[in-house]
């Protein structure tokens, strides 16, 4: 119990209220209004996962898909049931900071040349199969406007440039690590909400993903199967994305209030500036 107690200090309940609203106010804006084929409604949970340690990360994801599905004005849909997927996210985040992969590590430029590349490999790969879903590519199955696949694109773009761009400019190979760490998570997250969006919902959770799974039906997978191929093709990117945005927030904050934290020696090392 003094391991759960010793991640609720002060500073992650203050925490916690300001990252469930980040990831509210992000997840309906990028599921119910744009209705893009990823989530970033994760970035709090991740960040207080990082910073104070599994139970903390949990309970924030947890809380954030309760509150969200019942509160006045945004509340209802399909958030809910998947509080499971966020606290294993969030769970999986505090393992993550835990183990220190957020933290720096500066490496030659021969190695952080290689790791930005691999990086960006890495993301081309998880994005490839969204760009290659007929869902996207032919209007007789997605209907979707031709801005959205544009958009995909772009997100892939950005995602790589992103994550290689911040390995090399700040020659931090913990960019590399972090990027692993967000596939990883995405993977799964991805087999953790197959069974619920299959079974609870039939596959269809009004967000931007649900064309995906009429995609895959439409090729003759199961509503199982359709499910778990929505997740693997949206989750991976979207927790790349997420984790790294995490880290950027990491970046920009003083040692000093890191260190506060319940996972702060392991984020910045047992010395403070």
């Amino acid at each position: 119990m003094g391991w759960i107690s010793r991640q609720f200090t002060t500073r992650t309940i203050v925490l916690m209220p300001i990252a469930i609203a980040i990831n509210i106010v992000l997840g309906v804006t990028v599921q119910q209004v744009l209705k893009l084929p990823i989530y970033l409604d994760s970035i709090g949970t991740i960040l207080v996962g990082v910073l104070a340690g599994p139970i903390a990360g949990a309970l924030t994801g947890v809380l954030s898909n309760l509150i969200w599905q019942y509160a006045p004005g945004i509340g209802g849909g399909t958030i809910g049931p998947f509080a499971i997927t966020a606290g294993v996210i969030g769970l999986l985040a505090g393992v993550w900071g835990q183990l220190g992969i957020y933290r720096s590590r500066p490496a030659s430029r021969t190695v952080l040349i290689v790791a930005a590349v691999t990086a960006a490999l890495i993301i081309g790969v998880i994005v490839y199969p969204i760009l290659n879903n007929p869902a996207y590519t032919d209007p007789n199955i997605g209907g979707y406007p031709s801005w959205v696949f544009t958009a995909i694109v772009l997100i892939g773009i950005v995602a790589a440039i992103m994550v290689g761009g911040f390995i090399l400019v700040s020659k931090d190979l913990a960019g590399f690590w972090v990027a692993l760490a967000g596939v990883i998570t995405g993977i799964v997250a991805a087999f953790v909400s197959a069974p619920i969006s299959a079974y609870v919902f039939g596959g269809v959770t009004g967000s931007g993903v649900d064309v995906l799974v009429a995609a895959l039906r439409q090729g003759g997978a199961d509503v199982i199967h359709a499910s778990l191929g929505q997740g693997l093709f949206s989750d991976p990117i979207d927790k790349t994305i997420t984790s790294f945005v995490v880290f950027i927030i990491l970046a920009g904050l003083s040692r000093r209030i890191i260190a506060r934290f319940p996972n702060g020696e392991r984020l910045v090392g047992t010395s403070v500036d």
